[in-house]
């Protein structure tokens, strides 16, 4: 990338050369030689500058940032940020939705490669097809479960946490079953959108969609709105690679789900925060 400084305006303050890490930690003297090279256009050099003497190719625009929420409020919108099981069946607002589009924007990752994409996934038929994928995976892996055999290969082949992660799933199937017989959404909970983070394998991938649906939460909870993970659909889209599932989100070829949440209107609000587990620090 190109990058060029305006040394009219330029008063050598350094605080560019701080804020990149090619100058700071890749032995590069020059920030525009750093910049030719290796740059991952994330634009701090060009934030930092307090003479805006910083052109980069990269960055086209720049906005204000505005003031920060206090402690209080940081903490109220987590408190309130709780998993939604029950929803309204109101659709989710164009508005919304750019507004989740632009929190994603903000969002960190890994060497700034931005490559987690938004699937908006709204159409009943749609949903109702991943609903019912998702409740034969759970019988699938529930009937693998059952037999020691099965249970022993599959705690051979896993990772620990997805072993676990699968023993804990298939455990309440039958209450999953018995849900859907009742006429309950015991997998999408009756949610009117799920939103789907696809993208290409990389080093932070997961990591960078897993930031990036958090941030995303969050600005739900803003919105009076809700939201819930979906750890059994990147389950069975990343370690089984169930066939009916992904045929159901029809994913960009070369693309996995590394996060996925249902979101939309809670039928309930939160008056008061449970209490949680006190954490410690360990200071060393």
């Amino acid at each position: 990338m190109k990058l060029t400084i305006d040394q009219d305006k330029c008063i050598h303050c350094h605080l560019c050369e701080k804020a990149c890490f090619l100058t700071r930690f890749c032995g590069f003297d020059s920030l525009e030689g750093a910049a030719e090279q290796y740059c991952i256009g994330c634009g701090h050099c060009v934030a930092v500058c307090p003479r805006q003497a910083i052109t980069h190719s990269g960055v086209k625009s720049t906005e204000p940032i505005g003031p920060v929420p206090g402690e209080a409020e940081v903490l109220n919108l987590l408190m309130k940020t709780r998993s939604v099981r029950h929803f309204k069946p109101d659709p989710v607002s164009r508005e919304t939705w750019n507004v989740l589009r632009r929190a994603a924007e903000y969002s960190q990752s890994g060497l700034n490669a931005q490559s987690i994409r938004l699937t908006a996934v709204e159409d009943p038929d749609t949903l109702s097809g991943i609903r019912k994928a998702l409740l034969r995976m759970y019988d699938k892996l529930e009937r693998l479960a059952a037999f020691p055999v099965t249970r022993l290969a599959a705690r051979l082949s896993l990772s620990p946490q997805d072993y676990h992660a699968v023993i804990s799933e298939t455990a309440t199937q039958p209450l999953r079953r018995q849900a859907a017989e009742r006429g309950e959404d015991p997998v999408l909970y009756g949610a009117p959108a799920l939103l789907l983070l696809p993208g290409p394998a990389s080093q932070t991938a997961r990591e960078d969609a897993t930031v990036l649906s958090q941030n995303i939460m969050l600005a739900l909870t803003a919105l009076g709105l809700g939201s819930c993970y979906m750890g059994g659909l990147v389950l069975g889209c990343r370690v089984f690679k169930y066939k009916p599932l992904l045929r159901a989100l029809d994913l960009p070829k070369g693309h996995a789900v590394h996060q996925a949440l249902v979101l939309g209107t809670p039928t309930v609000q939160l008056k008061r925060m449970p209490e949680r587990k006190r954490r410690k620090i360990r200071f060393r």
